[in-house]
């Protein structure tokens, strides 16, 4: 008999990021996140939720007032340029101050799967960076690849599925997804009812 599974789980387009990290250096990275969980992304993450409330009143600016509109969006562009110069040690210089949706994935409290550009092996370690949108939340997760194969269907540039379980969530971040999930499968029945 098959077990049950332990978290609904929902197709999502979230930013992602992973790296594969060693069994001798995962005690270290899951003591570091467990110390700042994230602190940088989850400012930058504040940033994106601000920067998205802030368009979504200049919408409604833009209408009435044009000129005031112009201005707070030069401003909003000015915010997002300083930003890209932090001279943070963990930035690159290369990253987006915003955090854009770049995978489809499968995402339950548990776990995640997604394409991947290349074969990552069963067992492995990987550090994962996510964020969810709309709200613009980062989370920071450590999971072991659990599933490793040719996707169906698959693009030349994202040919693997992976499918990886966490092994390290914070608490309030396994919350949040499970919140985030029943959220979206919500929309998704409201959506269905409507057709």
């Amino acid at each position: 008999m098959e077990e049950k599974r332990r978290f609904y789980r929902i197709d999502d387009s979230v930013s992602l990021s992973y790296k594969t990290i060693s069994e001798t250096d995962l005690g270290a990275a899951l003591a570091s996140a467990k110390l700042n969980s994230g602190r940088r992304q989850k400012q930058l993450s504040s940033l994106a939720e601000l920067d998205g409330r802030i368009n979504s009143l200049l919408l409604d600016i833009d209408d009435d007032q044009p000129e005031v509109a112009t201005v707070l969006k030069l401003l909003n562009r000015k915010i997002h340029i300083v930003g890209q110069m932090s001279d943070s040690a963990e930035s690159s210089g290369d990253e987006d101050v915003i955090p854009r949706p770049t995978h489809q994935i499968s995402l339950s409290a548990s776990g995640v799967s997604f394409h991947a550009p290349t074969s990552v092996r069963v067992h492995d370690c990987l550090e994962l960076s996510l964020t969810l949108f709309p709200e613009y939340h980062f989370i920071k997760a450590f999971g072991r690849v659990v599933s490793c194969r040719d996707a169906l269907p698959s693009s030349p540039d994202f040919n693997k599925l992976v499918a990886v379980d966490f092994v390290y969530l914070d608490e309030d971040d396994q919350d949040y997804i499970m919140s985030h999930v029943l959220k979206k499968q919500s929309e998704r029945l409201r959506d269905t009812k409507k057709d």
